[in-house]
């Protein structure tokens, strides 16, 4: 019977220690969980960049690596209602200065902090603000440390397209040509600021991994800040560049170029109804005229003449731009489209796109956003502008 009993007794003891262990450690982890809930929750609690770095010694690269993990895990807690914004700039600049060659956070950066959906998402328009300038500070960190900022600063003011997708002294400004596209994207579709979108395009063409893209956008931004000449002789140079063996065309972009410079420079030559249609003639003689079929070859990438004729459309929008201001002048308010200047006799030809469909077509506009004349795929189905 005693036996028996103490047999009992050591049972319950060992149940007893069982019990005990699991629920110290049961309780040691709810309170690790709570420990990393509130870094989650509240990641005020982060130390300063100072103090990471300084308290980091060799280990910098782990201790990104660890705080990378806990904003992976804070973006998650708190993706309803974007929450994760609140702390998400504070903890990717500390990684990225822990670690400064970490893309990941970089990218995670552009994607999430300046974008906004109103249907899930309450912000004020300071809100929104404050978020797109931190991401752009965070993108001009990988600038920093991924460019080559003496290149960057020769690119941007270099005016010639050509020199800087030819000398070697502008090649390869970065390690990759996402890394200023995407500034400029940001610039443009969020800061509404052209001027710098047009030097961050340019930097991406001279990238040799670049997208052709670029390269046609640098040119399209510098006419939206109003300098139609750059964007003009941007084409220009583009239509030499791509595609050397087209020498009718070639010598056709030559002829454009020295033809700005006796219009704008030395005013030897008018810009007047007269000369677009003589352009528009010898364009039609030496090009195709545009259908759907040939669509593809007209509009290649690879082709002088699909630039030859971008830059013609902006020496029309030059002309247009022109009368606009004079019917401002008498009028007090800007002219809606080409076809008003024309119909209200400001102009005496009415400059025709080279794109043109069967239904539809491009047409030229005052653009009010820009205040500036634009042009814009136009349908029958369309009334107002």
């Amino acid at each position: 019977m005693k036996k028996i009993n103490k047999r009992l007794i050591i049972i319950i003891l060992i149940m007893l220690a069982i019990f005990s262990f699991y629920k110290i450690n049961n309780l040691n982890y709810l309170k690790h969980i709570e420990i990393k809930k509130s870094f989650v929750e509240h990641p005020e609690n982060l130390p300063t960049k100072e103090v990471a770095i300084n308290s980091s010694f060799w280990f910098k690269n782990l201790k990104a690596d660890i705080y990378w993990l806990k904003t992976i895990q804070y973006i998650w807690w708190n993706a309803i209602w974007s929450e994760y914004k609140k702390y998400l700039f504070i903890m990717l600049d500390l990684i990225t200065e822990l670690n400064p060659y970490f893309e990941h956070p970089y990218i995670i950066g552009q994607l999430l902090l300046p974008s906004y959906n109103e249907r899930y998402e309450k912000m004020s328009k300071e809100e929104q603000e404050k978020h797109i300038n931190q991401w752009v500070e965070i993108w001009l960190k990988w600038i920093k440390n991924f460019c080559d900022l003496e290149k960057i600063e020769l690119i941007k003011n270099e005016t010639s397209l050509e020199k800087i997708w030819s000398e070697d002294k502008y090649k390869n400004p970065c390690s990759h040509y996402k890394i200023p596209n995407y500034l400029a994207y940001i610039y443009y579709y969020y800061k509404n600021d052209p001027k710098t979108a047009a030097n961050y395009y340019k930097v991406a063409s001279a990238i040799e991994d670049w997208l052709q893209w670029s390269k046609i956008m640098a040119a399209i931004m510098s006419w939206k800040w109003w300098n139609r000449e750059k964007s003009y002789f941007m084409f220009l140079n583009i239509a030499k560049f791509i595609d050397t063996k087209d020498e009718i065309c070639l010598d056709f972009a030559l002829t454009l170029e020295q033809l700005w410079e006796k219009i704008f420079k030395d005013e030897s030559i008018k810009l007047s109804w007269n000369l677009l249609k003589e352009i528009e003639n010898s364009r039609s003689g030496i090009f195709w005229d545009f259908s759907t079929e040939k669509e593809e070859e007209i509009l290649s990438d690879t082709k002088c003449h699909n630039y030859v004729n971008k830059a013609i459309r902006e020496l029309n929008l030059e002309f247009l731009e022109k009368a606009n201001e004079k019917f401002e002048l008498e009028k007090l308010t800007y002219s809606i489209s080409a076809q008003e200047l024309y119909e209200e006799k400001y102009i005496d030809y009415l400059p025709i796109d080279f794109q043109q469909y069967e239904d539809y077509w491009i047409i030229y506009y005052y653009n009010k956003d820009i205040k500036n004349y634009d042009y814009k795929m136009w349908t029958y189905e369309e009334l107002t502008f």
